[in-house]
């Protein structure tokens, strides 16, 4: 009895070892608020979503955005911009800005862009760095590290590329509101005669904290938020920087 109980117990373990070796540990993602700047990558379009895939993998010793990876650009009136330029020849570009985190998945708010090309080096200049007959006195590792990737078109930098349109919500009460297009921020009137704003929100790690936290109640939460407000094809969305709770103790209605 008790050799087919160790049997089934190894049995057990050796099935446990196995499917570990199956299915590999998810690389976690790029934290929220990540700063990008002047990364290199390739922008394409999809179902009129944008997408960037950098050149080389990025981390932020806690997560990883491997090589190639598609990351979604949120709406935002720079993005606006730059879809009139990538949607050219030229699907090569150095962007700042930041990532997001939402639902474990990255995405990017962009600030700045410039597009980039791969460096022309000359059909000699490569020849004589081949030349077998010669001493190289640099390493071809060093060499590499040293000859540039790719070079930013100079005759771009006229161009006015970057939107400053953006603007900041500051300490406004409201609550978030869940629909089939996503999350909602309704402004809170606070008893003031006027129209009620709602807002769609971007996806961030804030976002995840404050639906998480109404999902767990059945009554509406009201939060007093910091978003910065930007806009992408004729509508306006905010993109949340902070959140706090907050309580009316009686004196408004929820």
């Amino acid at each position: 009895m008790k050799k087919t109980i160790s049997a089934i117990l190894v049995l057990s373990f050796s099935i446990s070892i196995a499917s570990g070796a199956i299915l590999p540990r998810k690389t976690p993602p790029l934290r929220d608020g990540f700063v990008i700047d002047g990364v290199d990558g390739k922008v394409s379009s999809q179902d009129e979503k944008w997408f960037f895939q950098t050149f080389e993998p990025l981390t932020d010793d806690k997560g990883t955005l491997a090589a190639e990876a598609k990351v979604e650009f949120l709406p935002s009136s720079t993005l606006e911009k730059f879809a009139s330029v990538a949607s050219g020849e030229n699907k090569s570009f150095r962007i700042w800005g930041k990532f997001t985190k939402y639902q474990n998945t990255n995405y990017i708010y962009i600030t700045y862009y410039l597009p980039v090309t791969e460096p022309n080096i000359p059909e000699q200049a490569a020849e004589d760095a081949n030349d077998l007959n010669e001493e190289k006195i640099i390493p071809d590792d060093v060499l590499a590290l040293l000859s540039p990737k790719r070079t930013i078109n100079l005759a771009e930098l006229k161009k006015p590329l970057a939107n400053v349109s953006d603007g900041v919500v500051a300490d406004r009460t409201g609550f978030v509101r869940e629909t089939k297009d996503g999350f909602y921020f309704d402004f809170d009137a606070l008893g003031r005669n006027i129209d009620k704003l709602s807002l769609p929100l971007l996806g961030c790690e804030v976002l995840d904290i404050m639906a998480n936290q109404q999902k767990a109640s059945a009554d509406p939460l009201r939060f007093k938020i910091s978003a910065i407000a930007t806009s992408y094809k004729d509508k306006n969305y905010l993109l949340l920087q902070r959140a706090t709770r907050t309580y009316s103790h009686g004196n408004f209605a929820k």
